[in-house]
């Protein structure tokens, strides 16, 4: 066998080769004497390569003593193999793991998954469709429910051997490159040749070479748009022929044993997309292909399909984002038909009345640019389905509308990530202006049955819905004030929205919360992400700790446009949110904080707590944490809440002036007491530092945060307030403050000691900006022997007309990775580097600042006088450019070599 590259596989000690068979064979649960010694003469043959240990061991896991010795047996004395030396151990092991394998079907599968290009990520719904008239499925295997259930099941015997692996991606699958290598090798060693992508095989094919008539499978996958068979090609045991992104073939009657033709330019994807279709022909020669059970054609423009309606045999017809005239209606005939998929295509003449007629479907994808979904839609044997409204206003915002784009979620298609499952449970739904109660039976159901719900301008109750749904979504329903209401608060004997994984509320004018606030009850155990968008009438608090006892698998929270909104969630709530990593809040004008405490007093699950009242003027904090003057209990669970987050977006929201504050606590001893500490997974594992500062000893803690993200907070001064070390932000990487008026500095010198991964800086629009640091502050950073910013590595100041300089002397030296400098449109600036305090200058003669800077801009600064007392551009190894900065003077001679532009 050819190869073009020698591939290099790092090899295991004896003891680490052992213990990974042990891992992969499960032999601690059959650990006996026989086992272990047979075993360790398996792991000698794989002399050492993982991927060979890894697929053998899986393979043996919970087989008889008989098959381990059979499979030593395989590996001593293996059939001759035409490959090289040094490739013969990975591939006698991989076939020895591929006869292991039980399931003809898992083996065919395999076989299936090596047509994919190297490190393809292969969509589990392309072999389910690729399979489905290829495969060996057994006898009764007819309907589509019952082929997924059985390729599912076999494509997990596969990863449990090791033979395919999972990726990042969900409902995707890959091959190790060698095992993609071995799994063509088995194909053509069984006479079943699966011919894959390179120069050589589109060259045979062109030339119609004699060698390729007994080939099974062909598949190539970088054609580019020249390459066209003209010349009829026989084939007659051709199964599979897979072309893409181009290709075409014009006469294919000679291919009788067709069942899959793919001709496709994306692989399997869920998302609406812009599309760029090449132009291809149904050729009169595919009303032949009598055996043809699947037949996909994706991202293509078409024309005239009619002669699709004569393929009788097919099972399968995928047309996914390509354009055509219209549905054939012969297609209503073609009794075989189980899979429709015309998602995010565009089609002249609607389809819904075709598909109206198609009964026989067991299975339907359809989302197209114009037709809107019929009340009387009525396709009684479906059992999955996803049914969109392309004319919905919410699919419109994700088709990257330009007047929504302030929207946080544009752009993504509210159900794309859900979608990807391919088990038989999938029914998604979009519609739009619907009287539910007035449908008939089969759309009903349709919408009782669906686990992906969408409802744009529907009137609906509880009883229509799912209420074991995983995601749903309500839009522009304007008489809704309560998505469960109380008269319905019997229904929470059921466990309402058990499952629920996603919660999207839309243009809800009437909306006042989620739950009204007698349907106590609903903990919402499974919600991970929930968006509220433009919702005017939402009350101040959105769960109020009457309707919400627990959010335990919240993750993100985005709310947009809801002006009444004063706090996200109830005191006690915030408690039972152990993993929201990501809040963003954004047009909120009323907006004051996180959390509810004013709550705290009726909240039922802190009576038992001690907890008094105070006053108004507590109410300073305008996000996270709220300590003045406060008890402990108070400092605990603001500061918890606040710890735990790793993302936070605000804009054009609130009226505070602050948004972290914490001090005079005096009586302040540490965020939790000994016993809640045992309880608090966040606490448990933070390391104490105890820090002392003005007779005070106070604990470090560590938040998650990694982006702070502040917009247009017109009356926000301050971030942080006051020097107690109390915040370790030790994971913070990007902080962005835009149109914040009044800010006028960023850091304590006590809270930029804890950013050592801060890489980004952005200050734009701040009036009142006078710098990275408080004037007082300067003075004791010079002080500090760890350097503040040691991953810094840009800083871009735009529009802050009161900044007379970016850095200090001593700052400056505190960021040794600075890369990129941007400053524009700052009125007052001096210098980019000035000193703050007499002596500073002569402290920091002896360093070079900046080492590592390549890109300097400077533009529309009227005072610049210079960069820094010193600097010389030859200093510099990238970019400068400098423009509008008339008084810019003490800058030494630019070498001639230096890319670099002046408006001076």
């Amino acid at each position: 066998m050819d190869c073009e590259s020698k591939i290099e596989l790092s090899l295991l000690t004896e003891e680490e080769a052992w213990a990974l068979f042990k891992m992969h064979a499960n032999t601690t649960s059959v650990s006996t004497n026989e086992f272990d010694s047979i075993g360790r003469k398996i792991v000698d043959e794989c002399k050492g390569l993982p991927i060979a240990i890894v697929t053998v061991g899986s393979t043996l896991k919970e087989k008889s003593i008989h098959t381990w010795r059979s499979t030593v047996e395989r590996l001593r004395h293996p059939p001759p193999l035409d490959i090289e030396d040094d490739l013969k151990t990975p591939y006698v092991t991989l076939k020895v793991s591929y006869d292991n394998l039980s399931s003809p079907l898992a083996k065919s599968l395999f076989i299936l998954c090596s047509m994919f290009p190297e490190d393809h990520e292969i969509h589990i719904e392309d072999l389910i469709r690729f399979g489905k008239g290829t495969l060996n499925l057994g006898e009764r295997i007819y309907t589509m429910e019952k082929t997924r259930n059985r390729v599912l099941a076999n494509i997990e015997k596969l990863l449990d051997s090791s033979l395919l692996m999972h990726t990042s991606k969900q409902a995707h699958v890959k091959l190790h490159d060698v095992v993609r290598d071995v799994a063509l090798w088995i194909a053509k060693e069984q006479c079943q040749e699966v011919l894959v992508d390179n120069q050589e095989i589109s060259e045979m094919l062109i030339g119609n070479h004699q060698s390729l008539e007994d080939t099974k499978a062909v598949s190539l996958w970088n054609l580019d748009e020249d390459f066209e068979l003209s010349k009829q090609l026989h084939f007659p045991q051709l199964e599979i022929l897979l072309l893409q992104p181009y290709g075409f073939i014009r006469d294919i009657g000679a291919m009788e044993s067709l069942k899959v033709l793919a001709l496709i330019r994306h692989g399997f994807k869920w998302e609406l997309r812009r599309r760029y279709p090449t132009s291809v022909s149904i050729p009169q020669s595919i009303v032949s292909l009598t055996n043809l059970h699947t037949l996909c054609i994706r991202g293509k423009k078409l024309g005239d399909i009619s002669l699709l309606g004569e393929l009788k045999t097919l099972e399968i017809l995928d047309l996914r984002g390509s354009l055509f005239d219209e549905l054939p209606v012969g297609i209503v005939d073609m009794k075989m038909l189980k899979l429709l998929d015309i998602y995010d295509c565009r089609i002249e003449k609607s389809p819904i009345e075709v598909i109206g007629r198609c009964e026989q479907l067991e299975e339907l994808y359809f989302s197209e640019h114009k037709s809107v979904i019929p009340h009387n839609f009525s396709l009684s044997r479906l059992k999955r389905y996803v049914l969109y409204d392309s004319t919905c206003s919410i699919i419109r915002i994700h088709e990257f509308d330009p007047v929504l784009e302030h929207l946080h979620c544009r752009g993504e298609d509210p159900f794309q990530e859900y979608l990807d499952s391919c088990g038989e449970a999938l029914r998604a739904l979009c519609i739009q202006d619907f009287r539910v109660s007035a449908l008939n039976s089969s759309m009903k159901n349709l919408i009782l049955r669906a686990n992906h719900l969408w409802l744009e301008n529907c009137e609906w109750d509880y009883k229509d819905i799912n209420l074991q749904i995983n995601h749903l979504g309500v839009s522009c329903c304007q008489e809704k004030k309560f998505i469960i209401e109380k008269r319905d608060v019997n229904i929470l004997q059921t466990q309402v929205f058990s499952r629920l994984s996603t919660l999207r509320l839309f243009e809800m004018n009437s909306l006042e919360q989620v739950f009204q606030d007698s349907s106590i009850g609903c903990s919402l155990p499974m919600l991970q992400e929930l968006w509220i968008w433009s919702c005017p009438e939402l009350r101040i608090c959105i769960f109020s700790h009457a309707t919400i006892t627990s959010l335990p698998k919240l993750k993100k929270l985005h709310i947009d446009s809801c002006d009444k909104v004063k706090w996200l969630l109830s005191y006690s709530l915030a408690s039972y949110c152990p993993l929201l990593k990501e809040i963003i809040i954004s047009n909120c004008s009323q907006f004051e904080k996180l959390i509810d405490e004013e709550a705290a007093h009726g909240d039922p699950l802190l009576h038992d707590k001690q907890y008094y009242p105070y006053g108004k003027e507590t109410d300073s904090a305008y996000v996270g944490v709220i300590a003045k003057r406060c008890n402990q209990l108070q400092n605990e669970q603001s500061l918890i809440f606040f710890l735990r987050l790793e993302s936070l977006q605000i804009k054009s929201s609130g009226k505070k002036k602050e948004i972290i504050s914490i001090d005079h606590c005096s009586e302040f001893e540490g965020l939790i007491g000994e016993e809640a500490a045992h309880g608090d997974p966040l606490l448990h594992d933070m390391q104490d530092h105890p820090q002392k500062h003005d007779n005070d000893t106070v604990r470090v803690v560590k938040s998650e945060l990694r982006v702070i993200w502040l917009e247009d907070l017109p009356k926000l001064e301050y971030i942080w307030k006051d020097p107690i070390q109390i915040l370790s932000f030790h994971r913070l990487e990007s902080i962005k403050l835009l149109e914040c008026p009044r800010l006028r500095n960023i850091f304590t010198v006590a809270i930029v000691t804890s950013l050592p991964e801060l890489r980004q800086l952005d200050v734009r629009g701040c009036n009142e900006w006078e710098g990275i640091f408080c004037e007082e502050s300067l003075k004791n950073l010079s002080t500090y022997s760890t350097v503040c910013f040691p991953k810094l590595e840009s800083i871009l100041t735009r529009n802050c007309h009161k900044v007379r300089r970016v850095f200090s002397y001593s700052l400056a030296s505190h960021c040794p990775s600075l890369k990129r400098i941007t400053v524009e449109n700052c009125y007052e600036l001096e210098g980019v580097v000035v000193e703050a305090y007499e002596g500073e200058v002569a402290a920091h003669h002896h360093q070079r600042l900046f080492p590592k800077l390549s890109d300097l801009e400077l533009m529309k600064l009227p005072k610049l006088r210079e960069i820094y007392e010193g600097y010389e551009f030859n200093l510099l190894s990238g970019t400068i450019t400098i423009e509008d900065c008339p008084n810019i003077s003490k800058i030494s001679k630019v070498p001639l070599d230096k890319p670099s532009s002046s408006g001076s």
